[in-house]
């Protein structure tokens, strides 16, 4: 059985993806220091991906090493960045290398679990494919050695001749499946591209339906305090213009009393001068 190894290259960060069993695969994390990126050791016939979860600074540090290490190796299928500040800047200096792919921050762990598994699906029968077409190519090996020792006693009868035409014919057939091996091969790389490309376009679209669903979160809540000041507000004059009204009562009352005690102070005053 082969084995999916998943580096975690990172300062003491986390892997963030819970893991997972595959039916003909196993998936192995390895968490590794960004210091001990000269101890990863990439076996051939095995399945490898790197995952980066690094700052701009540190990216800047370790890609050199990333280059000439695992860059242009053919055992590494994938190398994947997860950055908190610099997603832009490193996305421009591997945006020419289809082995990179750079996430979105902040990372969504759902859409990370997709691309690793559908990676390690696609590299699963990339290599049986593979062996398939090792195993034609012996085949073939073989009958070019029956074809040697047939042409070798061609003149003895005609029926060696027909069994020479029949292995000729087993060999054409066996190149032939050798070059749709191979067509299959490329497709199942052009496909494999083409999904990470399509899940990565589905990772930002998700990102920027998050972002516009907060932002009218945002302005639904500022339109509901400005309503509750509005209506503050209008409580509060509501409550002004009561006081108001009760003071002009109270003012009212007041004047009228007054007319009361000057008419009874005039009154008296004219019982005082015999006017009455």
């Amino acid at each position: 059985m082969k084995t999916s190894y998943i580096w975690n290259i990172s300062n003491g960060r986390p892997f963030p993806v819970e893991l997972w069993k595959h039916s003909k695969i196993k998936v192995q994390v390895n968490q590794m220091q960004l210091e001990e990126l000269g101890r990863i050791s990439i076996t051939p016939n095995d399945i490898h991906i790197l995952f980066l979860q690094v700052s701009l600074a540190e990216w800047k540090q370790i890609q050199p090493t990333i280059v000439s290490t695992f860059e242009t190796n053919p055992f590494v299928s994938l190398i994947l960045v997860s950055s908190e500040d610099g997603v832009d800047q490193i996305q421009d200096s591997v945006q020419n290398q289809s082995k990179y792919l750079v996430l979105e921050n902040p990372l969504h762990v759902r859409e990370l679990r997709m691309i690793l598994d559908r990676t390690i699906q696609s590299e699963s029968y990339k290599a049986a494919a593979l062996d398939i077409g090792n195993s034609c190519l012996e085949n073939v090996g073989f009958f070019e050695g029956v074809f040697s020792l047939a042409h070798q006693e061609y003149e003895e009868s005609k029926k060696e001749n027909e069994a020479l035409r029949s292995i000729l014919q087993y060999e054409e057939l066996v190149k032939r499946s050798q070059a749709g091996i191979s067509t299959a091969l490329e497709k199942v790389n052009d496909m494999k591209n083409q999904e990470l490309i399509e899940l990565h376009e589905r990772v930002k679209a998700s990102q920027k339906l998050d972002e516009l669903r907060e932002k009218e979160l945002k302005q639904a809540l500022e339109l509901q305090k400005a309503t509750e000041q509005v209506l503050n507000y209008s409580r509060i004059e509501e409550m002004n213009l009561d006081k108001i009204l009760r003071a002009q009562d109270r003012l009212f009352e007041y004047t009228e009393q007054e007319i009361k005690e000057l008419v009874e102070e005039n009154r008296s005053l004219k019982k005082k001068l015999g006017l009455i």
